[in-house]
């Protein structure tokens, strides 16, 4: 009792007490990670439909050409990749103030989040100008990602237990697969009610699911948690902020110094250089499927919704993959899913030069194998991604989880936007043809542009990936060996007594000498216990 009446009136550790901060249950199953998993509704309200269906309807229906149309996608990107960057970080550091206590560094951005998801409605109003489409884009892209970025760290802290990890990722994936599939079906629906010159449909569906994704956001902030940082803990890490910082304050350039310092870590840059090649490709084959359907294979709309809404099979597919992973390493499971793509790739070549009989069977077809292959694709990297942080505490002695996610985001927001801008160039430059009224007759060379594109340009993307994904070494077994020789170091164990082994897998994984890292020959300098507070910085 005395010591809550110490800490009643003092802002700061009053608030450890609140929900947030405490975990509901001895384990994480299926329902608690579905409350964290409906949250992923909220990047497919926001860019779901736009990676499926904007560039289509700003080249059909707003006037603007394939380049214009990009062009919008690529300075959005680089507002939100620049606001992203510093997002991490924000969030990392907001417990510092009191709104950031009593609303949690993640907690705050997850609630701030629900309004945010109904800014997205603008993006789909035809017939405005070039500069309205852009400023809605570049706040709709910011908004998302700066308010994703706090929520995707939540695993980390959360649990440290793998199964248990693996477990919200593969629940979050299912959601977001059925997530797709609703921004493929439900337009695909829509359609059928509207003549092919309309827009309506495209802002009816915005709408439906901004709607619907404000109540889910509700939900994941009432059933997640995450650390709190005592006060205490905050002049630890202040403290050991200044002796990283040379005993400076923090400045821009020591910021830099710290994003920069992620890619120190082997298993992030390999990571980074897997999820950029596959996530461009599946830009690329997002941003041009519509128009390969409508212009190579000469059906419709519709036709590329229903045929995208094949990727309910990410529900099943997610569902194995969770468990798959525990069983196997992520890098076989990538190659797998990534020869799956190479696969489809090819039918969409053969479908566009040999326009073959039953061309409905061989679209299936390639749609399936390739919605497989997806999946598997956005469902490996956002699994490992929360053991990441982990491997680098091993080297730094912290828990920078929003800086990664911030730096991963980056990245993965610059990368985009260049898919998008090359789309549109190649587009413009093949005399693709704008329209204000839906879609028009294109010439010959800019339907063979297109199939180009989406076979041949996926094709060649996937493969880069498939070169890092055979470079790629961490897992449940290697996680474990690191993870425990972590806990041995953070309880005051000696860096001289670690097994042969370990080192060996704990160098394969950062990608530093064991011998060389700094932070825990404290333990062999300075006498601590077990149950030293110190111990855990």
């Amino acid at each position: 009792m005395e010591n809550k009446k110490a800490v009643v009136h003092d802002g700061w550790d009053e608030f450890a007490s609140k929900k947030i901060y405490h975990s509901r249950g001895k384990k994480i199953g299926i329902g608690r990670s579905l409350g964290f998993g409906v949250f992923s509704m909220f990047s497919i309200s926001m860019q779901g439909l736009v990676g499926a269906w904007l560039l289509f309807f700003y080249t059909t229906f707003c006037g603007l050409s394939a380049g214009q149309g990009a062009t919008i996608f690529l300075i959005g990107r680089v507002a939100d990749a620049i606001a992203s960057l510093v997002m991490g970080n924000i969030s990392d550091n907001i417990y510092k103030f009191k709104i950031g206590r009593r609303f949690g560094r993640r907690h705050i951005f997850i609630l701030a989040a629900a309004p945010s998801v109904l800014f997205a409605i603008t993006l789909w109003v035809a017939g405005m100008s070039y500069w309205y489409y852009l400023i809605t884009y570049v706040i709709t892209t910011i908004l998302m990602s700066v308010l994703q970025i706090p929520w995707e760290t939540l695993p980390n802290e959360m649990t440290k237990d793998y199964n248990e990890r693996t477990t919200m990722s593969t629940v979050r994936m299912v959601i977001a697969g059925l997530g797709n599939m609703l921004t493929q079906f439900v337009p695909a629906q829509l359609f059928r009610f509207y003549p092919k010159t309309s827009p309506v449909p495209y802002l009816i569906m915005q709408v439906m699911f901004s709607v619907v994704t404000f109540f889910l956001i509700v939900i994941t902030y009432k059933t997640t948690w995450e650390h709190f940082v005592t006060k205490k803990e905050a002049k630890k890490l202040q403290a050991q902020a200044l002796e990283d910082n040379g005993g400076k304050k923090s400045s821009l350039k020591s910021e830099l110094r710290n994003y920069f310092s992620t890619f120190r870590i082997k298993s992030f840059r390999t990571h980074m250089g897997i999820y950029l090649s596959s996530y461009f490709a599946a830009i690329v084959w997002s941003t041009t499927f519509v128009y390969y359907i409508v212009f190579v294979v000469g059906k419709t709309t519709s036709v590329s919704g229903m045929l995208q809404s094949l990727s309910i099979v990410s529900v099943p597919v997610t569902i194995l993959a969770g468990y798959i992973v525990t069983k196997i390493s992520p890098r076989a499971l990538y190659l797998f899913g990534y020869s799956l793509i190479l696969i489809s790739a090819i039918d969409w070549a053969f479908i566009g030069l040999a326009k073959p009989a039953g061309v409905m069977i061989w679209l299936i077809v390639g749609t399936l194998l390739y919605e497989i292959g997806l999946y598997i694709l956005y469902f490996v990297p956002w699994n490992v991604f929360p053991f990441i942080p982990d491997v680098d505490t091993l080297v730094t002695g912290k828990n920078r989880a929003g800086l990664f996610a911030s730096v991963m985001v980056f990245i993965n927001q610059i990368s985009q936007g260049l898919a998008s801008v090359i789309v549109g160039y190649m587009l413009d430059f093949s005399g693709f043809r704008q329209s204000t009224s839906g879609a028009v007759s294109q010439p010959a060379s800019a339907t063979n542009m297109i199939l180009f594109i989406v076979s041949g340009g996926v094709g060649i993307m996937i493969i880069i990936a498939m070169l890092f994904a055979s470079r790629f070494h961490l897992s449940k077994k290697t996680f474990n060996v690191l993870a425990a020789e972590l806990t041995r170091l953070q309880k005051g164990g000696s860096m001289k007594d670690v097994k042969p082994d370990t080192k060996r897998i704990c160098e394969q994984l950062t990608g530093v000498p064991y011998d060389s890292i700094e932070f825990w020959r404290r333990n062999d300098q300075q006498p601590t216990t077990p149950n030293d507070s110190s111990t855990k910085a």
